[in-house]
């Protein structure tokens, strides 16, 4: 497959779908205007009227194998003719869970070694803050860094310092903010010098490379340092890896390019599900965690587990990383002559900035318009995560694109 666009965007059958949805769904925002269609292979997908995009945006992360791959076909074709397929399974076992479970903790360091399965990933940051407060129950107050993205649950939501659309209206729990630079230690030291003592704190909680703020790595130093003030005072560290993890960095978690174990960590996107993952003695009693369907349909663990087997045995960490190299460096050389800057990321987690806000919508849109799907992130930053499968032709079809519609927004621009 390749990019063929054969009508305008939205196409006609795309638009009856949309202007329903406008009408209908109360939190409805049409930022993509097509309409996905069961027609898709690898990076590719049709929409409703038959325009064929390159996706790199892989649904916000979370389609790391892209579309139609055979393990996933696998996977349906198996549970076509059963029902149902969604278990209450907190309270009721069923194997989807157990071989999940099997295969996310055979990733993960060897102290996190159980797992609560959810349905979200604001989900599974709310639990491992349920864990850590636990842990801490004199505590008074969390902190996480400034431009995070936690999820948009209550508790998830007080963490985050995204955009403030998010947080508009509603109440938040108590939280610092560290700066997400070097300057992040010297601030938790004051914190506990001036503010608090370390039992006020219920736990530290840092994207390793930050999803919805931008796409920006933390200086190594700074995560060396946080993490060693938080094993010093006996804080939890938590690791956000919703977005970052599962091997779109080309390592399994993005924590792991620092040199550092966290104590708790979520996951989601990638894996199909939510996890909240810590050592087993970190769980509270029974009871005081639980949800109706504790991990989803037994589809979607069923799914993930294809997605890990798939990820081992096609070796994509290390494809990730030569990819990811690539489209950098590439990208670099584009950017020289375009007003991009910045280009930054890890593995198939990469970010760039442009001039402004507008700048960053047009560019989006225009990148649209010749079959390109991306995502902003931040204040002016433009996310790139295409699917592990993804080809070097696949990347530098996609970077054909990019350099013609930053051509294009900065010529309307001036």
């Amino acid at each position: 497959m390749s990019i063929l666009i054969k009508t305008k965007i939205p196409g006609p059958n795309s638009r009856v779908v949309l202007k329903k949805l406008e009408r209908l769904n109360g939190a409805w925002v049409t930022k993509y205007p097509f309409v996905y269609s069961k027609n898709g292979k690898g990076c590719y997908f049709k929409d409703l009227d038959g325009n064929t995009f390159l996706d790199f945006a892989s649904q916000i992360a979370s389609n790391p194998l892209g579309y139609n791959h055979p393990e996933h076909l696998k996977v349906i074709k198996k549970y076509k003719k059963r029902t149902p397929i969604k278990y209450a399974g907190a309270d009721f076992a069923v194997e989807e869970q157990v071989s999940l479970l099997e295969e996310l903790l055979s990733i993960t360091p060897k102290k996190l070694n159980a797992a609560f399965l959810i349905s979200s990933g604001a989900e599974a940051v709310e639990n491992c803050m349920k864990i850590a407060m636990r842990l801490r129950p004199h505590a008074k107050t969390c902190i996480s860094f400034q431009g995070a993205f936690h999820g948009r649950t209550l508790g998830a939501l007080s963490l985050t310092n995204s955009n403030s659309i998010h947080k508009k209206g509603f109440f938040t729990i108590p939280t610092e903010r560290l700066p997400f630079s070097e300057e992040a230690s010297e601030k938790l030291e004051r914190i506990l010098k001036q503010e608090v003592t370390p039992e006020d704190i219920a736990f530290v909680i840092l994207e390793h490379v930050q999803g919805e703020g931008g796409y920006r790595v933390p200086d190594k130093n700074m995560v060396i340092k946080v993490r060693n003030i938080c094993q010093r005072k006996k804080i939890p560290y938590i690791a956000d890896e919703v977005q970052a993890g599962m091997g779109r960095t080309g390592r399994w978690w993005a924590f792991q390019h620092f040199g550092i174990e966290p104590d708790i960590m979520s996951s989601a996107k990638a894996l199909g599900v939510g996890a909240a993952i810590t050592n087993k003695k970190n769980f509270p009693e029974p009871g005081a965690i639980s949800s109706t369907w504790g991990g989803g349909q037994i589809i979607d663990m069923a799914m993930g587990v294809a997605t890990i087997r798939t990820i081992k045995k096609d070796g994509l960490l290390s494809k990730n990383l030569k990819h990811g190299e690539y489209l950098r460096k590439r990208l670099r050389e584009i950017s020289e002559q375009n007003k991009m800057y910045d280009v930054r990321g890890l593995g198939l987690m990469v970010g760039f900035d442009v001039s402004d806000g507008n700048v960053r919508k047009n560019f989006v849109q225009q990148c649209l318009k010749n079959g390109l799907v991306l995502m902003g992130a931040g204040e002016k930053s433009i996310r790139i995560i295409p699917p592990y499968v993804v080809t070097t032709k696949e990347i530098d079809e996609a970077l054909s694109v990019i350099e013609h519609s930053i051509k294009i927004c900065n010529r309307i621009k001036r």
